[in-house]
């Protein structure tokens, strides 16, 4: 049987939301209307009711965060092309870097004779 959760009254509430948020436990304390006692907002956020809204609530922003390659490319791209845009030249360079344009090309010398000549004397590397 699953336990039915019980809706977190609203100064409880807001406390979750300013800890989510990132806010210290004293800060998220003062903006939910509660006292600064240290011992007892330590108690409060220890509710399970409440610690678990407080992960609730730092997954959904994770997931609205969320950046996906292809949208973050897309962006790039957009302002890349966008000569009036004063970092249009930051951009390229960053989906070049995205996209791997920039990376050496790798040349297979396997099997060659390649000459080095240092201070004027060949040396043979094989």
């Amino acid at each position: 049987m699953t336990e039915k959760k019980k809706p977190l009254k609203p100064k409880q509430e807001k406390l979750a939301k300013a800890i989510a948020s990132g806010d210290t436990l004293n800060r998220a304390a003062k903006k939910a209307g509660y006292k600064s006692d240290r011992r007892n907002i330590t108690t409060l956020v220890k509710k399970q009711d409440i610690s678990r809204r407080v992960t609730e609530l730092r997954e959904k922003a994770e997931d609205a965060m969320e950046c996906n390659r292809i949208n973050f490319i897309r962006t790039i791209h957009a302002r890349f092309i966008n000569e009036e845009h004063r970092d249009a030249a930051k951009y390229g360079e960053m989906l070049a870097k995205c996209q791997g344009w920039n990376e050496p090309d790798k040349v297979d010398i396997t099997g060659l004779d390649i000459e080095v000549i240092i201070g004027g004397k060949p040396i043979a590397i094989t």
